[in-house]
This record gives C-alpha cells, sequence and structure tokens, in this order.
C-alpha cells in the first residue's frame, strides 16, 4: 500500500520519483522491475524508498494511478463533448488512449502493464487480484451516460452495457499496443463491434 508520506512529498520530488517508476516500467517487464534502479534515477536512499512504498506492487499502482486519473479526466471530457452518448463516446475513447501509441514511452509502458495483465502472472497481476480499488471510480462515469436511446435504462442494466464496452475496448487496446496490429484496422474491428452490441444480433 502506498503510504501517505508519498502523497504528503513535495510535487518536484514526487514527480522525479514516479518518472523513475515510469522509466524503469519502459525499460523492462513487470517481473524484472528493480527497486535500485527507481533508488538511483530517482536520487533517493533505499530508507526513504520504504516510507513511501511497501513493495513492488506498489509501483504498479503509482502507474495504474496515474492511467486511471488520465482515463476518468478524458471520459469525463469526452461525455460532455459526445453529449453522454455512451457508444460515441467508447467510440472516441478508444482513439484517445491510442493517442498514448504515438509516444514512444508511453507505448513501451502500456505494451508491459496489459502484457502483464493478460499474462496473470506478474506483479501486475497481484495488484489486480487483491490491491485494485479503481473500479467504483471507473464504473462511476455511467451516472452520466445519457439513457433516453437505451432499451435499458437502470443503473444496473447501464453498468452492465458499460462493462461489456470497456472489455470490447480493453481488447482493442491490446492489439494496438501488444499485437501490434495496425491502428486503423483495430479501429474498424473495434467500431463494427460497438455497432452489434448496438443493434443487437437478433432480428425484429
Amino acid at each position: 500500500m502506498i503510504k501517505n508520506t508519498f502523497y504528503n512529498l513535495p510535487e518536484e520530488k514526487r514527480r522525479r520519483i514516479t518518472d523513475a517508476i515510469f522509466n524503469e516500467f519502459a525499460g523492462s517487464s513487470g517481473e524484472r522491475v528493480s527497486i535500485n534502479n527507481i533508488i538511483k534515477n530517482a536520487n533517493i536512499s533505499r530508507g526513504s524508498f520504504y516510507q513511501y512504498f511497501d513493495d513492488k506492487v506498489d509501483l504498479v499502482e503509482v502507474m495504474t494511478r496515474s492511467f486511471i486519473n488520465f482515463s476518468l479526466e478524458k471520459a469525463t471530457e469526452v461525455i460532455s463533448r459526445t453529449h453522454g452518448d455512451i457508444f460515441v463516446t467508447y467510440d472516441l475513447l478508444f482513439e484517445i488512449l491510442c493517442e498514448c501509441s504515438k509516444d514512444a514511452k508511453q507505448s513501451i509502458i502500456m505494451k508491459n502493464l496489459i502484457k502483464n495483465i493478460k499474462a496473470n502472472d506478474s506483479l501486475v497481476s497481484e495488484y489486480f487480484i487483491n490491491r485494485f480499488k479503481g473500479v467504483a471510480e471507473l464504473v462511476s462515469v455511467t451516472n452520466n451516460f445519457d439513457r433516453s436511446n437505451l432499451k435499458y435504462t437502470s443503473d444496473e442494466d447501464v453498468k452492465c452495457l458499460s462493462q461489456i464496452l470497456t472489455q470490447v475496448l480493453k481488447n482493442a487496446v491490446f492489439n494496438v499496443f501488444v499485437i501490434g496490429k495496425p491502428f486503423d484496422e483495430v479501429h474498424r474491428e473495434y467500431h463494427r463491434k460497438l455497432e452489434i452490441i448496438k443493434t443487437g444480433a437478433i432480428a425484429d
């Protein structure tokens, strides 16, 4: 668990440590992350490191928290732009998240993070299985979707629809960052899946 001493650090020092963590993940898979490298690049002592973090799994939380904050910010922005249309929102979210692929460092970090989640055998998986607390925040955005054009409009139904679309989004992002498929090809496949979910598979 990340300790309050980390969050209470001056912004410049906290940013320096965060950058060191991101740089370490950019250069290695989750299994080979080196605390020594992070300590050296952040210019802190080992004792200070353990005043901020319990273990390596906390480092995943630093990265995940950054991506959650980014996603929430972008999701809120896109929902506002699309007037709450859930399908247009998810279409634009894919494009926004894939903007990271244009930055080499961000692309490598996303690739390592997603790959380790899929592998289910790393400290990334340990974090998501046992410590991840971000689901409620991500699901909270469903309260902002326009339900007037939806067939199922209860909180539970909209939450369920959002979960389905999120899984489709995650698979598309995985195809771009980890598999390395061309963005345009994945976007077409992704958009088609959204259309099938939107219109339904059973003829009237």
